[in-house]
């Protein structure tokens, strides 16, 4: 045979060959049910281990179960998987759970019937937790959740009509919860807060009648930068009056691969003012910047009013100790809605009420999220009271 007729023959039938599709055959046996269920209980649910049938066609074991009353629901595992994890229970009250094999054609075996009872939900667990204090301009929030769940907490206050309504919800996976709510006159208010979860499950309210403190945005436009004798100079363009200048797309830069650290800038800003708080804006180009590069991980904050001696660290009082903390605590690179939300809003650093009142701030970085020798940073923000 001519080779040249021969080759496309040979293609033809290996491309038919490539058509086949295994036969999937249709049938109405039930397989046979899982066997040996075994229960772990877990906080706010359970995971049942088991044998399984021996059928060539089965492919998934499902357990259905009511986590709430009225609400069923549905979890599945693969027939390369052993066990099933449910969840979505916010009481410890004892609950059926059937299990039954499924296989190809859909048919379902016989259920076979566990008992669970889960162990406290996180949601209640986390609700205990709660404290609720008064804050500059608003209410604190904290709260432990060590397992890192995801949770919303709900933040309410008592209007005039003596009804709790909405103030604000933080969604959240942070192991130590430290938030605030802001934007209130200083006037005694009742609030409550309380923790959810995805399947709707409460916590117990929390409860407080607070007042929230009185504060103010410092004004940026008084804001000057300074450059005292050690202080670390501006790279790569990015002066030190770009910190305060109201534009996120603009910031301070300093160099690379000096050797100096730690590193520290120092500003004047143009009022003598009791600092309640500081808001400070990590690099931020899509995202791909933060908590990373030179953002600065840890700082401190520095304060004085002796103009003549600022040479001199002795001058200065050390007002706050400053670490930024990844909420999600994902690995380099991976940011959660959380990360970002909170880059875009500021990272927030509480002063302590017994620091003095200053006019002159040194910002001084101790480490940065790479471990290098330079810092970059977009903008900061000081909150306060002004002093006469």
């Amino acid at each position: 045979m001519n080779k040249y007729i021969f080759l496309p023959l040979l293609a033809l039938l290996y491309a038919c060959a490539e058509d086949r599709k295994p036969e999937i055959i249709i049938d109405s046996d039930p397989p046979k049910p899982v066997s040996d269920v075994r229960v772990t209980n877990i906080p706010g649910g359970a995971v049942l281990k088991y044998q399984l049938p021996d059928d060539e066609d089965l492919l998934f074991v499902k357990a259905a179960y009511s986590y709430k009353e009225g609400h069923r629901a549905e979890a599945r595992s693969s027939l390369y998987c052993d066990s099933i994890k449910i969840l979505g229970f916010g009481t410890e009250d004892e609950r059926t759970v059937e299990l039954s094999a499924v296989d190809r054609s859909k048919n379902e075996s016989t259920p076979i019937s566990a008992k669970i009872k889960p162990l406290e939900a996180p949601v209640s667990i986390i609700g205990k937790t709660i404290e609720i204090m008064p804050d500059f301009g608003g209410v604190h929030l904290y709260w432990q959740n060590p397992d890192r769940a995801e949770i919303s907490v709900v933040l309410e206050k008592e209007d005039n009509n003596n009804e709790f309504v909405p103030v604000e919800t933080f969604y959240s996976t942070m192991a130590n919860g430290d938030v605030a709510a802001r934007g209130m006159d200083t006037i005694p208010g009742n609030f409550r807060a309380y923790v959810q979860d995805r399947w709707e499950n409460k916590s117990i309210i929390t409860e407080a009648t607070l007042t929230p403190l009185f504060e103010q945005l410092f004004d940026r436009l008084k804001f000057q930068a300074l450059y005292i004798e050690g202080d670390e100079p501006m790279a790569w363009g990015w002066v030190l009056s770009q910190l305060f200048d109201g534009d996120l797309t603009t910031g301070f830069h300093t160099a690379q691969g000096t050797g100096r650290w730690p590193q520290w800038i120092t500003f004047d800003m143009g009022i003598v003012g009791k600092i309640s708080r500081i808001k400070v804006w990590q690099r931020d180009e899509s995202g791909s910047w933060i908590f990373r590069h030179g953002n600065p991980k840890r700082f401190e904050i520095w304060g004085t009013n002796d103009v003549d001696n600022m040479e001199d660290w002795d001058a200065w009082t050390k007002m706050m100790e400053c670490e930024s903390v990844k909420p999600s605590g994902l690995p380099e690179g991976e940011n959660s809605a959380e990360d970002l939300a909170l880059i875009a809003a500021g990272e927030e650093f509480v002063c302590s009420p017994e620091a003095p009142a200053v006019r002159y701030l040194r910002m001084k970085v101790l480490e940065n999220w790479s471990g290098g020798d330079f810092f970059h940073l977009m903008e900061i923000e000081v909150y306060g009271k002004i002093e006469n």
